[in-house]
């Protein structure tokens, strides 16, 4: 029986493929023989029944209509989690997909949110947190910086870093400011402008917060045109203007002392013996309250020359040195006397900050030296005038008489206020000004009492001596009239120091004097600005107030003390 071809070649196939699997090495049994095969009803892969962990996080708080992200990172298993499944109980539920989401709440309450984690095997795990929903009503604080005071075409950098929200975070910064006319709008937590042209400027920050909330502050730009050559080296100036005055009085009580002709009788009548130094200071000594200012005066003087080593500040114009303004640990301006280190900067403040974070006492210190310079210097100016007017309209009379003293009596019936007011309008507000102005406002007063003095002097013998024997005008007031007038315009010119200072103070209190230096007039009228009264912050009005009352008896209980000296009339009494 023949087999079909088919079958007849079955075994050599077999044997083939027989070969073949040979050849590749294909596996039909263990080394000792025995089948490799799995049994019947088995599985090579184990099961995984280990449940993964859930983890929503922690319990949390939002802010109606603020965005709240909900992360289940923190989730875990071992193999691996392929389903982030979270439900919110809002009304009505919300479910989301994803390991990090990102949910807003409508309303304010208490909502449980849920997380469920399945794994690849379908096992799975939840975990829940409690989130507390609630209005942000808090305004966030804005803080646009501190003032400052720059010169036309200076660029200005307005910082508003120091502005703060704690709760939803500060979205917007808007700048508002007028220039030239025009309304300007910055934007930017750090925005940069340049004024062109000289004035005050208001500068308007307002913040906004997460939820809309805005808040607004603003701070003061003054912006003065370039300096002029005396403005740049009024330090200078004035220093020099000091030393040559000082000079020059020592001179002139030098060459009255040896060159005024006259007798001993009418030397006592007329004027103290200058050379009597040892009469001077006993008479002196014994006029307590005298003596008493003039301990002050040297004890100010001394202040304004130590004022950096004496202050807690190295210098308190300078921005780092001042305490800083930290919304977030509820650190509020101005900041009461401590004794005690500050946490920020280091610094003690003994008599507190101002709303600025400015130390008042070094602020205190450093204004002397602004007090002094203005009384010194603008009384030179002052003396000097008066003095010229009263020895020519005294000692030539008539025509010269009349027309200065007419003139005098003009700027005396003037409001002196007024008149300084509007002469620093139309100088500018550099302290080389405010020396000038007070300088050229309060002559009237020394020239009156120049001449007066000096019509009594120039009808004395010796002047009619010294007319008989040829002595020329000039030779008369130089040798004669000036040196014994000195020992009045000596007491006179003390007095006026401490009109010069009130004065000073008086304009840097109306907003009139220089705000890049350093004056107590300035720190009463920031304070009055800032309502310090209101606010109870005594410690940033007194100091200042204290020492312009201070120093301006000082200098006036020393010129009554030395009139008293130095008048023969007044020492008989």
């Amino acid at each position: 029986m023949n087999r079909p071809k088919s079958l007849r070649a079955w075994p050599a196939w077999t044997a083939v493929v027989f070969v073949l699997l040979l050849a590749l090495g294909a596996p039909l049994g263990d080394a000792d023989g025995r089948d490799s095969r799995p049994a019947v009803g088995t599985t090579s892969l184990a099961q995984d029944t280990v449940a993964p962990v859930a983890d929503a996080g922690g319990n949390r708080t939002a802010y109606v209509g603020l965005d709240i992200v909900l992360d289940g990172s923190a989730s875990s298993d071992n193999v691996g989690i392929v389903d982030y499944s979270w439900t919110v109980s809002v009304d009505p539920p919300v479910s989301l997909e994803g390991e990090t989401v990102t949910f807003q709440f409508s309303s304010d309450g208490v909502y449980v949110v849920t997380l469920n984690v399945t794994d690849l095997e379908g096992n799975w795990d939840v975990d829940s947190i409690f989130i507390t929903v609630m209005w942000d009503l808090t305004l966030p604080v804005s803080h646009p910086g501190y003032n400052q005071s720059v010169y036309t075409g200076d660029i200005v950098t307005l910082n508003a870093s120091r502005s703060k929200d704690l709760q939803t975070g500060i979205v917007n910064y808007t700048w508002n400011l007028t220039h030239m006319g025009d309304s300007v709008v910055l934007y930017g937590s750090d925005v940069e402008f340049t004024f062109l042209e000289a004035g005050k400027y208001l500068v308007t920050l307002t913040v906004t917060n997460g939820v809309g909330l805005t808040n607004s502050s603003s701070v003061t730009i003054t912006v003065h045109d370039p300096p002029t050559w005396v403005a740049k080296n009024w330090n200078w100036i004035a220093g020099t203007v000091i030393v040559l005055g000082a000079v020059g009085l020592w001179v002139a009580v030098r060459y009255r002392k040896n060159h005024a002709v006259i007798t001993n009788a009418e030397r006592e009548k007329i004027a103290f013996k200058l050379k009597d130094y040892k009469r001077l200071w006993g008479l002196l000594r014994k006029n307590r309250l005298g003596f008493g200012g003039l301990v002050a005066l040297i004890a100010f003087v001394v202040v304004a020359l130590l004022a950096p080593v004496l202050s807690t500040v190295p210098d308190p114009n300078v921005y780092t040195n001042w305490e800083p303004v930290i919304p977030e640990l509820d650190y509020a301006h101005p900041m009461a006397p401590s004794f005690t280190p500050s946490i920020y900067t280091g610094f003690i403040h003994p008599l507190g900050t101002d709303s600025q974070g400015q130390d008042v006492y070094s602020l205190t210190l450093y204004g002397a030296r602004a007090s002094l310079i203005v009384g010194l210097v603008a009384t030179i100016i002052s003396v000097a005038m008066g003095t010229l007017i009263g020895l020519t309209a005294g000692y030539f009379g008539r025509v010269a008489d009349e027309v200065l003293m007419r003139t005098t009596d003009f700027f005396l019936t003037l409001p002196w206020f007024p008149l300084m007011i509007v002469l620093m309008t139309v100088l500018g507000q550099e302290f080389i000004w405010v020396i000038v102005v007070i300088g050229i406002t309060s002559w009237p007063s020394t020239a009156r009492i120049v001449r007066a003095q000096v019509l009594t002097l120039k009808e004395r013998q010796f002047i009619e001596r010294a007319r008989a024997i040829g002595a020329s005008d000039g030779y008369i007031i130089r040798r004669h009239i000036l040196p014994n007038t000195m020992p009045l315009i000596f007491a006179n010119t003390v007095l006026l120091i401490s009109i010069a200072i009130f004065s000073e103070s008086f304009l840097d209190f109306f907003g009139l004097g220089d705000p890049t230096v350093i004056s107590w007039g300035m720190m009463l009228e920031q304070a009055y600005t800032a309502t310090a009264t209101e606010s109870g912050a005594w410690w940033w009005i007194l100091p200042p107030g204290v020492a312009i009352v201070a120093m301006v008896l000082s200098f006036s209980l020393f010129g009554y003390a030395l009139d008293d000296v130095l008048n023969p009339k007044l020492r008989k009494r």
